[in-house]
């Protein structure tokens, strides 16, 4: 099975991909590292956001999708693009589950995340695909 984990930031969608089997994860699509939303108030910016989306699931034959949720209140709040690229990305045709942020630092507190294969920023998206795959 084929997992994407996203860690919604800003106006980007950063992503980690693994290919889940019984010799261990592989880390997929390391190409793709980002998709932004370039104007969250454009239409068009908005479909060509959801298409980068659809086309990226589709040529890596994505099976699962997770994205870290945010808080919706308080100070550390999620911004009005991110619950918007959140709603793009859950309107496509995949599976996506919302996964807190509490759940997946208790499931990696004693659990080692081999993170060498992809950039810091992206160690989030990565604990979303692995927790996926360890849960699924």
């Amino acid at each position: 099975m084929k997992y994407c984990g996203i860690d919604l930031k800003g106006s980007e969608a950063i992503i980690a991909c693994i290919q889940a089997s019984q010799e261990g994860n592989l880390i997929i699509a390391k190409a793709v590292k980002k998709i932004a939303l370039k104007d969250p108030d454009d239409q068009a910016s908005l479909k060509a956001f959801a298409e980068e989306f659809r086309q990226f699931f589709e040529a890596h034959a994505i099976d699962q999708v997770g994205i870290k949720a945010r808080l919706k209140k308080g100070k550390f709040a999620g911004g009005p693009t991110s619950f918007k690229m959140e709603a793009i990305i859950q309107c496509l045709d995949h599976p996506v589950q919302i996964i807190p942020g509490p759940t997946l630092k208790a499931k990696f507190k004693n659990t080692p995340l081999d993170s060498t294969e992809v950039n810091g920023y992206q160690e989030d998206a990565l604990k979303v695909a692995t927790y996926l795959a360890m849960t699924t």
